[in-house]
């Protein structure tokens, strides 16, 4: 395995992590916590051969769940001294192309004469469509809502609605190697835009406070060499404000499995606990101490 692996990272440019379990039916509603268990020590192997064969390489992070493996990834990385924040990227791409062509579909414009930022992250709870950067001003609000809630759900509707149990994979397949070809043109010809990449950002107070956050970037020469961050309105600000907890756990649980520190739920998925009423007994217990 050492010796295969040898030979095919040896001096990479860039590096894809793909491949991995995927939603299927009829589990299409399997967590996404779930899956990084079936998927984590396979990122975690590929990432410590590219530590040691290939570590100047651009490693674009495909495998799902990529919020969780994206932060395994970086975590172990930097662990073995070669992390670069420049040369990491968790692949949000087939995100960003569905919600250009459905918002391109929508509106009657071309898809290829645009782009739509998707921020945050690349669940299905911590994706966050940007149409208002499209103008989605002239498109009705309940409409824009449907828009952003089939992006969220995508992933599930489609493996729904499949007859051959799949999951979009053509889509995901055209998206990765779209976005695998920016990088290669970035590196080789001219700095090239990518529209969505789960990153850490050079300055999280200009990233909506978020140290790792899915942006649209430019890669170059060195690796990103531009963070584009989207304004967002007042629905886009509040989505993205709710969608931070998903974000931050996920990212947690992939540092944990990294570093070898144990994993806690993040206390915001965690419902608080019902208020006690004070019955008859208590009180009439507390009285007695008084006395």
């Amino acid at each position: 395995m050492q010796e295969e692996a040898a030979c095919a990272l040896v001096n990479s440019d860039v590096v894809l992590i793909c491949g991995g379990c995927y939603v299927l039916p009829p589990c299409c509603s399997v967590e996404d916590r779930e899956l990084f268990f079936q998927n984590m020590a396979y990122v975690r192997t590929v990432t410590l051969a590219i530590a040691q064969f290939c570590p100047q390489a651009i490693v674009a992070i495909q495998t799902p769940p990529v919020d969780c493996n994206f932060a395994l990834c970086m975590h172990t990385l930097k662990m073995a001294g070669v992390y670069n924040k420049r040369r990491v990227l968790g692949v949000n791409s087939v995100n960003a192309m569905r919600a250009n062509q459905l918002f391109s579909a929508m509106t009657g414009t071309d898809p290829a004469a645009r782009t739509t930022p998707v921020v945050c992250g690349t669940g299905r709870c911590t994706r966050v469509p940007v149409f208002s950067a499209g103008k989605a001003g002239n498109v009705p609000r309940s409409q824009v809502e449907c828009l952003t809630r089939l992006i969220r759900e995508a992933d599930d509707i489609i493996c729904k609605v499949k007859s051959n149990n799949g999951q979009g994979h053509l889509s995901i397949g055209f998206s990765t190697a779209r976005f695998v070809v920016n990088i290669m043109k970035g590196l080789f010809q001219k700095p090239t835009f990518i529209d969505s990449a789960l990153v850490e950002q050079r300055d999280p107070g200009k990233c909506y406070n978020m140290a790792v956050c899915a942006t649209p970037v430019t890669i170059g020469k060195g690796g990103i060499v531009e963070y584009v961050v989207p304004q967002l309105n007042e629905a886009e600000t509040k989505l993205l404000e709710d969608s931070k907890c998903d974000l931050e756990d996920m990212l947690n649980l992939g540092r944990c499995y990294a570093v070898g520190d144990e994993y806690c739920i993040h206390s915001c998925k965690c419902p608080a606990p019902p208020s006690c009423k004070t019955c008859e007994r208590c009180q009439s217990g507390k009285k007695s101490k008084n006395k």
